[in-house]
């Protein structure tokens, strides 16, 4: 576990939380968190703490960085203010050329610092954690100890010896205007680092960027925060302001990049309990909590494959670097055809305002893409998002439901769910219609025995005229991006004229046109021509970015 104090804080519950996942998974293997993360820790420090562990010989199942705030303040505040070079780590000048006295600061900072690490860990699981009384002493500890820390910063810094190239760094600084557009850059460029040497170490990499309350519409602050986690005048909150944006103007570009990233900066927006603890950016238990559940089930895909007592490897290289966009969270409401299948209800169980304050989406997938309107064609969907209210949902705190009529036309699946604009979806879910979820269901009994003409991603099975794809244990974002399929015939003349010259002929299709998400499993089921097939090649891929994972079928001789 790599990054900063939020990390370093965090490290207990996720390991809770990873032990809840395995056990509920029944799995017999046992998760160890080691946390290389510190207070104050920022980029580069993560890359260089992982290539100088594997140097020495560590190995890796999951390599997991939680960072994005000391990235910003630390290089594009206090680097600056300490006069040393912005993209050095942290208090770079007071980590060189110390004297005796800034010798022994540093260390007892250090003393202090794992002291609080330890006391967060045993506060996470004592048996008293329930009692008010303890978490009022437990709170108490822990702010005198951040404050002797703060103190001893600033003798430190006091102690700190002269002006050196060594302290100060390069003299290429960016302009004050361009200190945290490049720090959004330098914090992208190390974590395609980081991905890079986890994939030489043979581990998953996976990179969170953390929650803080500063960013606008990121949480509804109750009056406890506004009081004792938010102010104003803080130079945290001009980082905030001024740099999350930058950083997630990268979240599709590290994503494009084969990195399992996740933006987690809306995991709170609908939440108004107290979650932060302090005026920069460290979350109290119930935050940690929440916050290490939404790290584990974001991390589901690469926990299943280490979970087994013989974990599997990828099949190939390509499905090995695989990294599917970040998985959307799980359903709020109960989303279910009504009325033959002509409307779509939701319903949530003990609902609160803000449950039905944000826009609802609801994008319906055609069989045929005539049907739908021409602005929407080129799009492939059709776009009936709809606010709560608007659409005549009743609202009680015991429960929330709406009824949404569907068009007359005929529907392949449907997507559907709640978002805030520029963060992201809250939930979403997929389904498809009653009488083609009961032919999936046939199809999958089908083929519990026979075996696969060939595995990877997905498994594919070829039965009659028809090639099926396979996944268990599957997520939406596993379809999301789009299926070839080139088929090449025995005979070339079987082909049509324009694809002849080719000598292939192109099948590709979108997953929710073929199949569908069911009971954790994705499938779909392709026809093949009627001419004789020498053999195929298919997998998924991006535009511009290439193949995610390839396989070749030959017939049989």
């Amino acid at each position: 576990l790599l990054g900063g104090s939020v990390a370093e804080y965090v490290k207990p519950f996720l390991q809770d939380a990873l032990n809840r996942w395995f056990a509920a998974n029944r799995s017999p293997r046992q998760p160890v968190v080691l946390a290389l993360a510190g207070g104050g820790a920022k980029q580069p420090q993560q890359a260089l703490i992982v290539a100088d562990t594997v140097l020495r010989g560590g190995e890796f199942d999951l390599i997991v960085n939680l960072d994005g705030f000391n990235e910003l303040h630390g290089s594009g505040t206090l680097n600056a203010r300490e006069d040393a070079f912005p993209f050095f780590p942290l208090w770079w000048g007071r980590r060189v050329g110390l004297t005796r006295a800034g010798i022994s600061l540093a260390g007892q900072i250090g003393i202090l610092r794992r002291e609080q690490a330890r006391r967060a860990a045993a506060g996470a699981t004592s048996p008293w954690r329930g009692s008010a009384l303890f978490g009022l002493a437990h709170r108490w500890r822990q702010e005198r100890i951040a404050a002797a820390v703060i103190r001893l910063n600033h003798e430190l810094a006091a102690v700190a010896t002269d002006y050196s190239l060594e302290k100060h760094g390069p003299g290429n600084w960016p302009e004050r205007g361009e200190l945290f557009p490049e720090a959004a850059r330098f914090w992208y460029r190390s974590s395609l680092l980081l991905a890079r040497l986890s994939e030489l170490a043979g581990a998953d990499y996976y990179h969170f960027l953390q929650p803080n309350q500063y960013l606008p519409g990121s949480k509804p602050l109750s009056p406890e925060e506004r009081k004792s986690a938010y102010d104003p005048l803080m130079s945290d909150k001009l980082s905030v302001e001024k740099g999350y944006p930058l950083l997630r103007g990268f979240n599709r570009d590290l994503q494009k990049q084969g990195v399992n990233y996740f933006d987690l900066t809306g995991i709170f927006v609908a939440n108004a309990e107290t979650l932060y603890r302090d005026t920069c950016c460290h979350l109290n238990d119930r935050g940690n909590e929440l916050l290490a559940a939404a790290m584990v089930e974001r991390m589901a895909p690469a926990l299943l494959r280490l979970g087994g007592e013989n974990p599997a490897a990828p099949v190939s290289g390509l499905a090995a670097a695989r990294r599917p966009p970040e998985k959307p969270p799980s359903p709020a409401f109960q989303v279910s055809f009504q009325d033959n299948g002509k409307q779509l209800r939701y319903v949530r169980a003990g609902c609160a305002p803000e449950d039905i304050a944000t826009e609802f989406f609801l994008h319906l997938i055609p069989r045929d893409l005539d049907d739908l309107p021409p602005r929407y064609r080129e799009r492939g969907f059709d776009n009936r998002s709809f606010r709560f209210a608007a659409a005549g949902g009743r609202f009680a705190p015991w429960q929330c439901a709406a009824q949404i009529p569907l068009p007359d036309y005929p529907i392949a699946a449907i997507r559907t769910g709640q978002y805030v604009p520029g963060l992201g979806d809250l939930w979403s879910t997929e389904l498809i219609l009653p009488a083609d979820l009961d032919q999936l269901r046939a199809d999958y009994a089908a083929l519990s025995v026979e075996q696969p003409v060939a595995r990877d991603y997905f498994d594919l099975y070829r039965r009659g005229n028809r090639l099926l794809y396979l996944r268990e244990n599957c997520a939406a974002a596993d379809t999301a991006a789009y299926f070839f399929l080139h088929i090449v015939p025995v005979n070339v003349a079987d082909l049509p004229e324009d694809r002849q010259a080719a000598g292939f002929a192109h099948a590709d299709f979108a997953f929710a046109r073929q199949g569908g998400h069911f009971d954790g499993k994705c499938l779909a089921a392709v026809s093949l021509p009627d001419y004789p097939v020498k053999e195929m090649r298919t997998g998924q891929f991006v535009p511009g970015q290439g193949d995610l994972w390839s396989v070749e079928l030959r017939a049989a001789p």
